[in-house]
């Protein structure tokens, strides 16, 4: 018998449960993989820290991860990297086919230089640098209130109405595309303005000492300290309910019994597996099933017989590599860009403990994709940002020993159950738009008594584990207001 049960040991799950911990309650935490992490696991051998994918650590400073960590006392424990001098690089194909480069530290507002780099890379004039000025002013100066009223405002618009030059639009779309993996004409200006504000003012890039994964860790060990229980390589097979309300947990291990679950395990897969449609509202389950995924993120992890990147983090992009709908409706039939979309990572170069040693260090690659982990988009997405790669970096595959490539089937097995055609794969969870976000957005509360969801599906904003650590912090709130009640 448990005060609460949470499913899932992915960011959202495990701030709950390490917060709900913290206040007192007894807390199950299950986890179907061997350890936590979720979308954000570190797994470590033959001395890597092997990332799920090539993701980053946005905001840089001042996030809710900084205030996890901080209440939970680990500090001493893990360290929140921002590496010093250059961190983030561009790589630009401009409309004249070549290649330009743009490196400095992951805030850029701390590069003296920056500007006359962007004007070298980009071609920038006066006026473009005054519309550039004027929407980074805006952003750091938006409060909470202006940046809610943009939530029906699709993002792609709200940067076009700066009247940046095209090769600024594309490096703020592929941004976005990045950040929310969803189509930038759709995802809601207000999370663009919401995360940029943060990255502007925080800066972006941050990896953990000992893997992106080790503050799931962490947390998940805090909770059994705290009285509780971290099950894992156990699923959980049912949500049970009793008299109208949930009573618990059936598993592969057994019965396990609350008067609280809070689902870490997404919103649809929760509702038309775990609990099942006969328990809720046939309007409510109907807008469960509507809801769209976030798109899916494809990529490998290299490993070098030679330090080939020199820098923790790139983006290689062009004035076509961007996706809205359209693009990505393109994509589908066939029709790529001149130059795939790549963010490349260099785990290693923010954390030495990364890799083996600096002459051996391993890459990570992230490019957009489909999250239907049956997509034969997947596979050519890949394939296309290797191209791309290959023509940036043009000895970048001499020196791969070892090649590991993941997609929305790895991201499926691992973290989110496949319960509707086309989505089990996606990179976030719900996807970021119009319509699902702001007010719009699921509640955290289910209409069925004592059920809970937690991550990037409720209760929080920004981007991806950020999302996810926000929801875990507001989603802890609720249920400690509930249960006082």
């Amino acid at each position: 018998m448990y005060d609460v049960i949470v499913i899932g040991a992915g960011y959202g799950g495990v701030t709950a449960a390490a917060l709900l911990s913290r206040a007192g309650r007894r807390v199950l935490l299950i986890e179907k993989n061997n350890q936590p992490g979720g979308k954000g696991l570190t797994v470590r051998r033959r001395g890597y820290a092997y990332e799920m994918w090539g993701g980053v650590g946005v905001p840089a400073n001042a996030s809710r991860f900084h205030e996890l960590v901080g209440l939970l006392g680990i500090e001493s424990d893990v360290e929140l990297i921002v590496p010093e001098g250059d961190s983030s690089a561009l790589r630009y194909k401009g409309a004249d086919g070549v290649w330009r480069s743009f490196s400095g530290p992951a805030n850029q507002a701390e590069d003296p230089g920056a500007l006359d780099k962007l004007r070298s890379v980009f071609g920038l004039s006066d006026d473009d640098i005054a519309a550039m000025g004027k929407l980074f002013i805006d952003v750091v100066t938006m409060d909470d209130q202006a940046i809610d009223e943009l939530e029906d405002v699709g993002a792609l618009g709200w940067i076009r109405s700066y009247g940046l030059p095209e090769s600024l639009v594309s490096q703020m779309c592929c941004t976005l595309n990045l950040l929310f993996v969803a189509p930038v004409n759709r995802i809601a200006a207000s999370e663009a303005a919401f995360t940029l504000r943060q990255l502007y003012t925080g800066g972006a890039g941050r990896y953990h000492s000992g893997g992106y994964g080790r503050v799931a860790e962490l947390s998940a060990g805090y909770v059994v300290a705290r009285g509780g229980r971290f099950l894992t390589g156990a699923r959980v097979e049912r949500i049970l309910v009793d008299k109208g309300k949930v009573s618990g947990v059936a598993t592969s291990d057994g019965i396990f019994r609350a008067p609280v679950v809070i689902s870490n395990a997404g919103i649809q897969p929760t509702v038309l597996s775990l609990v099942g449609e006969e328990m809720l509202p046939a309007s409510y389950v109907e807008r469960v099933r509507s809801l769209e995924p976030s798109w899916g993120i494809v990529g490998a992890r290299y490993f070098l017989d030679k330090a080939v990147l020199d820098v923790p983090m790139t983006l290689v992009f062009s004035d076509q590599s961007w996706w809205d709908d359209d693009r990505h409706a393109a994509a589908h039939r066939g029709e790529w860009p001149d130059a795939s979309m790549v963010f490349l990572g260099v785990p290693d170069l923010w954390d030495p403990r990364a890799a083996p040693d600096r002459d051996r260090p391993e890459a990570l690659t992230a490019a957009l994709g489909s999250p239907d982990p049956l997509s034969p988009l997947n596979k050519v997405a890949l394939a296309r940002s290797e191209e791309t790669i290959g023509e940036v970096f043009p000895e970048f595959f001499s020196h791969v020993v070892r090649r590991e490539a993941y997609g929305a089937q790895q991201v499926s097995r691992m973290t989110r159950a496949s319960v509707l055609p086309g989505q089990g794969g996606e990179a976030i969870g719900l996807a970021q738009v119009v319509g699902q976000c702001g007010s719009s957005k699921p509640d955290p509360r289910a209409p069925l008594p004592g059920l809970y969801f937690v991550g990037a599906d409720a209760g929080g904003r920004g981007a991806g584990t950020h999302q996810a650590v926000d929801s875990g912090f507001r989603v802890a709130s609720i249920v400690e207001e509930d249960w006082e009640g």
